[in-house]
């Protein structure tokens, strides 16, 4: 009996010190990916880590770059997250690429998703500050195709489409088809998805709410805890095709905080309101100074104050 006993409680030990192993690796590897995914910046991080260590609210700017063949990379999708930690809430938006303002290092009036092709992630980043007025604290780029990849490592997600839609791909070669309502996408199929804008009545809008979407689907499928097991593939597709300033240390205090606790978290989007525009031949979404006004008074008042309670 005693030495059934010893054989177990042996054999229980070694699989507790290979699980360790295992995570051991996996920690080493994912510190390791992190800092080749690091970008900095001129400006400091060390009083942005102090906001976030004093569960300050934090902004993030969250870039899809879209690398095509011969071109150097243009933003196509630009969004932006403000997290109070205090107040448990989150406010997501988009600012339309096609939206004109002045890029800020080239000293011209162009597309706010053109800023990126003239001066990469600092020169995009320098712009959304200027046109919303507001400090970004954190910046992750991604690859569009890192996108895909990333989906089909979690085998899939599932979104809420509100009308059904047919969308081509970029070479005319293959139309993808999404019904109405609660729908499975794969990689390729969430790719197109979230870029289809032409036949939304709501256009750029309607295509900013697909990408929240695949975002927060995303998001959930990431913080579950089956993900663990496919820590390995996760970190090998984000190092390939993310780029970000935040540190190895602020990304494991981050998921501490968010991973079992965004979903208590309160979501709210709001949208840019602008209007089509063709200056010189060329189309524009145009934003009042209004407008911008009063997205910036929004923002603030999330990161200072939360959402007010009516």
């Amino acid at each position: 009996m005693k030495k059934i006993l010893y054989t177990s409680i042996a054999v229980s030990v070694m699989l507790l010190l290979i699980t360790v192993g295992y995570f051991y690796n996996q920690y080493k590897l994912v510190e390791k990916t992190v800092g080749e995914m690091q970008i900095s910046f001129d400006k400091d991080n060390n009083s942005i880590r102090e906001k976030v260590k004093k569960s300050e609210s934090v902004l993030f700017l969250l870039l899809g770059i879209g690398d095509r063949p011969g071109d150097p990379g243009r933003a196509d999708s630009i969004m932006c997250i403000s997290v109070n930690q205090t107040d448990k809430s989150i406010l997501m938006f988009n600012i339309p690429r096609d939206t004109r303002t002045e890029i800020i290092g080239k000293g011209i009036q162009d597309k706010i998703n053109h800023s990126y092709a003239y001066g990469r992630t600092e020169m995009t980043k320098n712009t959304v500050e200027h046109f919303l007025g507001q400090s970004i604290d954190y910046v992750v780029q991604i690859n569009m195709q890192g996108m895909r990849q990333l989906v089909d490592t979690f085998d899939g997600i599932e979104v809420e489409n509100a009308f059904a839609f047919s969308q081509g791909d970029e070479l005319g070669q293959q139309t993808y088809h999404f019904d109405k309502g609660l729908i499975q996408l794969d990689g390729e199929r969430a790719l197109h998805y979230s870029r289809m804008r032409k036949k939304d009545p709501r256009g750029d809008l309607g295509r900013n709410e697909r990408q929240r979407q695949v975002l927060q689907a995303l998001v959930q499928k990431a913080t579950a805890f089956s993900s663990v097991l496919k820590i390995k593939e996760v970190v090998g597709v984000l190092g390939e095709n993310i780029k970000t300033n935040i540190s190895f240390e602020e990304m494991k205090f981050f998921y501490s905080q968010f991973a079992k606790e965004w979903k208590n978290y309160d979501i709210e989007t709001m949208e840019i309101k602008g209007n089509d525009k063709t200056i010189d031949g060329i189309y524009y979404y145009t934003v009042s100074d209004e407008e911008r006004e009063n997205i910036a008074d929004r923002l603030e008042e999330h990161l200072n104050s939360g959402f007010v309670k009516k």
